[in-house]
Parts: structure tokens; sequence; C-alpha cells
């Protein structure tokens, strides 16, 4: 029996929100989620793995490289390129995983002059951001796929409130407040911090497919470094060390 909790308007690998795709996830029949659930998860806690990993390949090379606040943009747009190219080839045995693992290469380069200045200034909250996030992101997964409530309706309202959250950073480059800044930083984890519960309670329902496994692992890795962002910049607004790119 087809889940109606996943229908055609919020079924895509990239999410009923800000990672749309023309793919549709392949969902299982109901009484079945068990065990491909499992399996699948699975899949995608394995890709999560060594997306991280490149990305923090692509960190070093950045270094390395020596990329700054002026050109990071052109790795940026790359990165997009690579995203929306993966949304029409998701399905594409081997190419869908090449795309994967250079988007997440070329984020990782993306932030490499942000992680630079941490580094240089201040880099005791980059392990404060990262021991946080991985704290938040393990125990919100965690309650996502053991509770019974059901998180497959927040998905309009957290990405109305993630455009939203553009317009005020677009207001907060110009406005330079350092309690907008605060208040952005806040939103924006509790954003984000419901995007993961979205996401892995939508695993749950969802074929063990090798393309629905790389569309979670886009949706969750782009989320998961999200929170990390804008943990690292509540961190350095309450340290009075915040820089705005």
């Amino acid at each position: 029996m087809y889940n109606p909790r996943y229908g055609s308007g919020n079924n895509s690998p990239f999410g009923g929100g800000p990672f749309r795709s023309r793919y549709q996830y392949e969902t299982i029949p109901y009484g079945y989620q068990g065990v491909q659930a499992g399996s699948l998860i699975g899949k995608v806690m394995g890709l999560l793995a060594f997306s991280f990993i490149f990305a923090a390949i692509g960190a070093f090379v950045g270094f390395a490289v020596g990329l700054n606040f002026g050109t990071y943009w052109l790795v940026a747009i790359a990165g997009l390129v690579v995203l929306i190219a993966l949304q029409f080839l998701i399905q594409k045995s081997g190419l869908n995983l090449f795309l994967l693992y250079l988007f997440t290469f070329l984020e990782g380069m993306s932030l490499s002059p942000l992680l630079s200045y941490y580094v240089q200034t201040n880099s005791n909250i980059l392990g404060e951001a990262f021991i946080i996030t991985a704290l938040t992101s393990l125990g919100l997964s965690l309650y996502a796929w053991t509770t019974k409530r059901d998180f497959s309706r927040i998905g309009d309202y957290l990405f109305f409130g993630l455009i939203l959250l553009i317009v005020a950073s677009i207001v907060g480059i110009f406005l330079h407040m350092t309690l907008l800044y605060l208040i952005i930083s806040i939103v924006g984890i509790a954003i984000f911090s419901g995007y993961v519960l979205f996401y892995v309670q939508r695993a749950k329902y969802m074929a063990d497919t090798m393309p629905n496994a790389i569309g979670l692992t886009v949706s969750i890795f782009i989320t998961v470094l999200n929170l990390f962002l804008y943990i690292l910049q509540l961190l350095a607004i309450l340290q009075g060390g915040d820089r705005r790119r």
C-alpha cells in the first residue's frame, strides 16, 4: 500500500523543501519498512561517511591552493552546477556516485577560506562547533528514527522558514547588526535541526535503492553542513569573534 505521507509533491530526493529534484523517491509497500529501511539507512550512513571525507579533502586542497574569500564563489558555483547535474543524472549508476563525491569535494573546498580564518584566529571554536554538530545530528537522527511522531508535514514549513532566513541574511549583509546575526544563527540552527528530523524519518518509508540512498545522502549532507555553519556562527558571536564572509 502506497504511503500517502510522501506524495508526488513531497517525494523528491532533495526534499519537500530547498533541495528538489526531477527524480521521485521509490517508496516501499506499507508494512515492509523495517528491513528495507535499515538497509537503506546503512547505505546512507556509508555514503555520508565518504562524503564528509571528500569534503575534508576538498578543504585541505583549498588550503593548499590558497583559496580566499574573494575567489571561493567560483568553487561554490561549480558545486551548484554539479548538484544540478546530479539531480538529472541520479539514476545513472556510477556517474551518480562520482557526482555525489565531486559535489561534496567542492563544498569542502569552498569552505576552506572560512575554516582557514578560524584556524588562524580561534581554532578551538571549530572543534566546539564540530562536536556540537555531531552530537546534535546524532541525537536528532536517533529521535527521528525511533519516535512515533510524524515529521512528514514540517517540510513545507521548514522551506518557508528557509526563505525568510535567506531574506534576513541578505538584509544582514547591509545592516551589520550583531543582534540580527544572532537571531539568524538561532533560527538557522532550528530550521536545519528540523530538516535532520524530516530527512532521517522519511528514510523509513523509502525503497532500498541507490538513487534513494544518494538523494538522502545529499540532503542530509547539505543539512548537517548548514547546521555546522550556523552553530559555528553562533559560537563566534557569543565569543566575540564573528566575521562575515
